[in-house]
């Protein structure tokens, strides 16, 4: 019997060890992504500054004396920092810290990569402070820093003497990184090569993956082989134009817009919870469209797909994994052709213009046509295929406004749906409630009244695709920053020491919204014309703790009172 239970406790310790590697695993690829994103806000910002022709630069360390005003922006390499002084416009530290004495005066931001900032009493800064923790790899070129590209995706190459990683330029002869993790496709990869070339009038990049999926069962066959293939050519360096082609037989989200890609597969890989609808698309598109730098893009994109609807698999869970997955819904199935207009606007890193800065707008209308076979849901009829031409819109925009130092309130509006012609297909219907929309209602579930979350459609039955032609949704928060410098043992001493961001913010916030049908949908969810009644859409309130990589959070419904309050974990920020 000993020995039984030594091998059982065996058993189970190496189950726990193979489960927390999993994770670890997950974590490292599907986190990539978002990582880079948060990355890249910060050092945009520092190497504009630091490239910027008035910019005083200087390499090692700098002591700014109590005495001393330095005039303009100042960008600091390898630093120490240390300021008593007055700095009238940006300091920039890059793989240094910043150590701000007291009666220091900083007239605009303080920006940090690779590094940590240590602010004493009675020091005035007039912008933001903005940290970023990893260090920031680079060349010199022309007295001008170019960033390097050097991500935490797992990269093997087998490039030989033609490998090339430095700038922006690089050749991945074999290169993987995760896509998704979700009940569909368990963890999804992509494996291939990708090229990138900037030149003296643009940039050529070039992708060749398959995808491939894990879930069982693993065959040869599209349920576990896929491909995505990117060409883009861009035409100016700064500004200018973008064409692009691709063709591609991918599994996607419904609807993405809730939730980031590292959330939803985590959640759905630790905690046996699919947060998200998919469906098949095989087929091509191409693009054409201008650019005004990395802030604003503006795209005409053509293209014909084919539709399919894949079946929920049971792919491996580190919790809950002897219950049953939310079943994938039935979606229309056939061939259709679309046409959009997709305009993409990112000032958030606009440190210098109050007013043209803080944007985040993610619009686009789409045209499609073809013919599908669409969903009959409980009628055990086959469904016949029909002629389909319908006009769709989606907008998500987003304004982050600097009330005073490490105080902001930002606000969100997400608007779209049906704006003419026949039914939206299953695959462009949209849905609201849960993690991402309005926090204090559970995902896809109104117990208690009428569904305005799905209009109808899965909150009432497992496996019930959502089927609301329109939504609405407003979103506000206030956000004030504190210091976490009371955690570290070294804050009096090795404040030199390269370290992590110690500070974190306390968040409020309130979301309100809801779906309805135009062209069908019972009492309380069908309105033709306009918004439905503000009466009628659904609100929740809450607070928590953002520590940058990881906010706790907790929401309450104020709609129906009856609703439990949610505890919700999101990884970077709400939005």
């Amino acid at each position: 019997m000993m020995r039984f239970g030594t091998q059982m406790r065996l058993l189970t310790m190496r189950l726990f060890m193979t489960r927390a590697l999993m994770t670890l695993s997950l974590v490292a690829l599907g986190a990539a992504p978002l990582a880079a994103q948060q990355r890249s806000s910060v050092m945009s910002a520092a190497v504009s500054t630091y490239n910027a022709p008035g910019t005083m630069r200087v390499s090692g360390a700098l002591d700014v004396t109590a005495d001393r005003e330095i005039g303009g922006d100042v960008a600091v390499l390898n630093g120490p920092v240390s300021v008593a002084g007055r700095i009238t416009g940006t300091l920039v530290a890059i793989n240094a810290d910043v150590r701000l004495l007291s009666g220091a005066v900083i007239g605009e931001h303080v920006i940090v990569v690779g590094g940590t900032v240590t602010r004493e009493d009675g020091v005035s800064v007039g912008g933001e402070i903005r940290t970023q923790a990893e260090l920031l790899f680079y060349t010199i070129e022309n007295d001008r820093i170019v960033p390097e590209e050097r991500g935490v995706d797992w990269r093997p190459h087998w490039g030989g003497p033609d490998f090339e990683d430095r700038g922006e330029s690089y050749t991945d002869l074999f290169f993987v990184a995760a896509r998704s993790y979700n009940r569909v496709e368990g963890l999804s990869a992509s494996v291939g090569p990708r090229i990138r070339r900037p030149t003296n009038w643009g940039r050529v990049q070039v992708s060749a993956f398959g995808v491939v999926r894990t879930a069982e069962p693993v065959r040869w066959d599209r349920g576990t082989i896929g491909h995505d293939i990117n060409a883009d050519l861009r035409l100016g360096v700064t500004n200018g134009l973008t064409l692009g082609a691709r063709a591609f037989d991918v599994i996607d989200p419904v609807e993405s817009w809730q939730l980031r890609h590292t959330e939803a597969g985590l959640a759905s890989f630790v905690l046996h919870r699919d947060l998200r609808d998919w469906y098949g698309r095989h087929g091509w598109e191409a693009s054409l469209g201008g650019r005004l730098g990395d802030e604003v893009s503006l795209s005409f994109v053509g293209g014909s797909e084919r539709w399919h609807s894949p079946r929920a698999r049971d792919p491996f869970t580190l919790f809950r994994g002897d219950q049953p997955w939310r079943a994938n819904p039935n979606l229309d199935l056939g061939k259709v052709d679309l046409t959009s207009i997709r305009l993409a606007v990112d000032t958030r890193q606009r440190v210098r213009s109050p007013w043209l800065g803080g944007w985040f707008i993610d619009a686009n209308i789409e045209r499609g046509r073809g013919t599908i076979a669409r969903d009959p849901g409980f009628l055990t009829v086959v469904p016949v295929p029909e002629e389909v031409n319908y006009t769709r819109g989606f907008i998500d925009a987003r304004r982050y406004t600097r009330l005073s130092h490490g105080t902001s309130v930002n606000g969100r509006i997400v608007a779209g749906g049906w704006l003419g012609g026949d039914q939206l297909p299953l695959q462009r219907r949209l849905s609201v409630g849960g993690p991402g929309s309005v926090e204090g209602h559970d995902f896809r579930r109104s117990p208690y009244d009428t569904d305005v979350f799905t209009c109808g459609g899965i909150a009432l039955t497992s496996g019930r695709a959502t089927l609301c032609d329109r939504i609405a949704l407003a979103q506000l928060e206030l956000r004030q920053e504190f210091n976490l410098d009371w955690l570290r043992s070294d804050r009096h001493d090795d404040w030199w020491r390269i370290g992590l961001n110690t500070r974190g913010a306390w968040v409020v916030f309130a979301d309100a919204g809801r779906g309805w049908g135009v062209q069908s949908g019972g009492p309380g969810i069908r309105e033709e014309r306009g918004l439905p009644p503000l009466s009628s859409f659904r609100t929740s309130i809450g607070g928590g703790l953002d520590f940058g990589a990881i906010g706790v959070y907790l929401a309450k419904s104020t709609s129906t009172g009856r609703e439990p309050m949610n505890v919700i974990v999101r990884l970077g920020r709400r939005f």
